[in-house]
């Protein structure tokens, strides 16, 4: 049988399948759920920036003005049943205690005054690594694509020259040059970044003319954007890269290890099913795959289908798009 063990941020783990933050990883009990599912680690809810600056009290007033999806999402939910900071803390340590997977942190954060000190705290909690989530509409019409992408590169170091952790960040799609900025991020001591980010979608109530947000669950039809993305930075950011968004069965988490990533997140799956049972068919048909194959280990054939040659368009990349393209009837 196919050995599934990995490592990503440094880290061991038993599979290369990560649960993504969201409502699953929100609570000790459900972070123990998903390791006895089979689960490699977990990715705990986000905490926003804003609930670190201030109560729950008055979350509302601090929210409005923001335009992420993900501070959208604590204006369309429960906020006394959100975690504050301190609770968050505590639920980390809970987790930690109770799990023998890897606890990441994940914060969602716009600048880089508040994140020192919350990040050394996360550390002390025990979380194993943090995951910083940069998405912030840039609403500043006097800052170029430049001084955005520096700014975010700014808050990374920051939280990675205050704790010892590993860092990695996950990526939405909206940056300008995004293999400039994955690489910038990696030099910068980045341990690694995830591709890519996913938000709640704005919608307009026809009847009472209004905005809501709704859920934004991932399908498989993603999927192809990540996997491209991932076989082109593979050996051009000294860094790990997780695929998160369209992972829903053994086959797509393949395909993620085939193009060099070094693990795959899940969560939409196991929402939509409202059911944790897609996890070890997940795996098992990723072992039944490696067996088929001959593969022993991830290590014999991960980054099999990298790019590998930028300069003269005959990766991944440049040759695949002309063949598909030449073969169009």
């Amino acid at each position: 049988m196919a050995n599934l063990e990995t490592t990503y941020l440094g880290l061991k783990l038993k599979n290369p399948l990560i649960i993504s933050s969201s409502p699953l990883t929100s609570s000790p009990e459900g972070v123990a759920d998903l390791e006895q599912a089979g689960a490699a680690a977990v990715v705990v809810k986000s905490i926003f920036e804003e609930q670190i600056r201030a109560d729950i009290g008055n979350m509302y007033d601090v929210l409005e003005g923001d335009t992420s999806g993900f501070a959208m999402e604590y204006l369309c939910a429960d906020l006394p049943a959100r975690l504050g900071p301190e609770k968050y803390l505590k639920n980390i340590k809970a987790m930690r205690e109770r799990v023998s997977i890897p606890v990441i942190s994940s914060v969602n954060c716009a600048t880089s005054t508040v994140w020192v000190d919350y990040a050394r705290k996360i550390e002390d909690a025990g979380a194993d690594a943090i995951e910083l989530n940069l998405y912030h509409m840039p609403t500043d019409i006097k800052k170029s694509s430049n001084e955005v992408e520096e700014a975010h590169v700014k808050i990374m170091q920051a939280v990675n020259d205050a704790v010892a952790l590993p860092v990695t960040v996950k990526l939405s799609r909206h940056y300008t040059a995004l293999f400039h900025f994955a690489r910038h991020l990696a030099q910068a001591g980045a341990s690694g970044v995830v591709l890519f980010n996913r938000f709640l979608h704005a919608d307009i109530n026809l009847v009472d003319e209004s905005v809501f947000y709704k859920p934004n669950y991932s399908t498989p039809s993603v999927f192809p954007s990540q996997l491209r993305w991932a076989a082109v930075l593979r050996d051009w950011v000294k860094c790990d890269i997780a695929i998160s968004g369209g992972i829903h069965s053994g086959d797509e988490l393949a395909k993620a290890l085939l193009v060099g990533a070094n693990a795959g997140y899940c969560c939409s799956v196991l929402l939509k099913n409202r059911s944790l049972t897609p996890i070890q068919q997940i795996l098992d048909r990723l072992s039944q795959w490696m067996d088929s194959k001959g593969y022993p280990d991830i290590a014999s054939f991960r980054g099999k289908l990298r790019e590998t040659d930028l300069h003269d368009g005959h990766g991944f990349e440049r040759a695949q798009y002309i063949k598909a393209a030449t073969e169009i009837v």
